[in-house]
């Protein structure tokens, strides 16, 4: 490596830094003043010795590489822009005017629990975690982070490690309290009462339920509804969050009904659930009327109740649209329910031939020898 001076034809000096690699010459770059060009050179040698770029100065805050982060990531998912861009609002400012390189897991971790403590779900907290990752990530790639990755190195926050845990038999309304909340509902607002009910019937997501069009339902060789959109409040019409695309769920006889009735005098093209006016319906007009519970219980108390009939897992994540691994995860309640159930029934019939047993003059053992497991 070399720096050389040099004039211009009108008599300005300039600096010209020549980068070899062995005899190799790979890179060179001409510069106003020695102080810049040393400070290239400088940089250049650490790269070919390293394979990485110098350390940003300290000058280089958590801040701009948060502003960067946005730019590159402007195009991508509307959704998950705005989510990620929340989150990173939610930085506290004295992080944000640190220098990059001063920032380590522990600063992370205290900025997510600190979110627990102020009331946040964990699985908001989790998502918050995965915007982190993604920016600390991207500093990487580009060659700005030179400490260990904040969040992969980040010990782990117990309440976040069980946000995709097995619902529970809270997070369920069950059928009574459906009932009477579809009837307080629908002594307000008949069509919002029929919407909600369509998506306990069919665990049909908002986005989805927005998007559904009446040429959606075909009726032969069964009833069954075709989810091919989805388009949330606010962002573009998109392919439904499904596992493996366009997914298709048998309609029960109610949710036939109510098809039926929204779909009247419609042509397929139209959306099947609109408002007063006709149009779509909007998330601020459908929480004007709430449950009681949170809308996506529903979502749940349709697969709880298709779990709980019997219907094969992998039947069960074709109509959410999940991969039954995750229908395994979340709905491992349900299914352990039915277990129990069983086990119930065994202990029942059990205690029944006990009875006779000691009726006809047997033993306790002799019974469970004979109607109980080998052990």
């Amino acid at each position: 490596m070399s720096i050389e001076t040099r004039q211009t034809k009108a008599g300005k000096t300039f600096y010209l830094v020549r980068v070899k690699s062995g005899r190799e010459l790979v890179a060179t770059k001409a510069f106003d003043t020695k102080r810049e060009a040393e400070t290239w050179e400088r940089a250049q040698k650490h790269l070919i010795e390293t394979g990485r770029p110098l350390a940003p100065k300290r000058s280089f805050t958590l801040r701009n590489l948060v502003e960067l982060f946005k730019a590159a990531r402007a195009d991508g998912n509307p959704h998950t822009v705005d989510t990620d861009n929340n989150n990173l609002a939610a930085l506290p400012r004295t992080l944000l005017a640190r220098p990059l390189a001063s920032i380590h897991a522990g600063d992370v971790r205290a900025h997510l629990v600190a979110e627990l403590r102020r009331g946040k779900k964990p699985a908001t907290v989790a998502r918050a975690k995965t915007t982190l990752s993604a920016l600390f990530t991207y500093a990487d790639q580009e060659g700005l982070l030179h400490q260990p990755h904040p969040v992969r190195t980040m010990p782990k926050i117990p309440e976040l490690a069980v946000t995709q845990r097995s619902v529970g038999s809270g997070d369920i309304p069950t059928r009574e309290q459906l009932t009477a909340q579809l009837a307080a509902v629908r002594e307000k607002r008949d069509d919002v009462a029929d919407l909600y009910e369509f998506k306990a019937l069919t665990a049909l997501r908002w986005g989805e339920i927005r998007a559904a069009r009446v040429g959606w339902f075909v009726e032969i060789p069964l009833p069954q509804f075709a989810v091919g959109r989805s388009h949330s409040n606010g962002y573009d019409e998109k392919d439904p969050k499904s596992w493996r695309g366009t997914r298709v769920v048998p309609l029960s006889p109610r949710a036939v009904e109510i098809y039926r009735k929204h779909a009247a005098g419609k042509a397929p093209d139209d959306y099947l659930f609109t408002n007063r006016l006709g149009g779509q319906f909007a998330v601020g007009l459908i929480r004007k009327y709430p449950l009681g519970f949170r809308p996506h219980a529903l979502r749940h108390y349709a697969a709880s109740s298709w779990l709980r009939l019997g219907t094969p897992i992998n039947e069960v994540a074709e109509y959410l649209g999940d991969d039954p691994r995750t229908v395994l995860r979340v709905y491992a309640h349900i299914l352990g329910e039915g277990q129990r159930r069983e086990h119930l029934t065994r202990l029942a019939a059990a205690e029944v031939a006990e009875t006779q047993s000691e009726d006809d003059g047997g033993h306790l053992g002799d019974t469970w020898s004979r109607s109980g497991p080998n052990l």
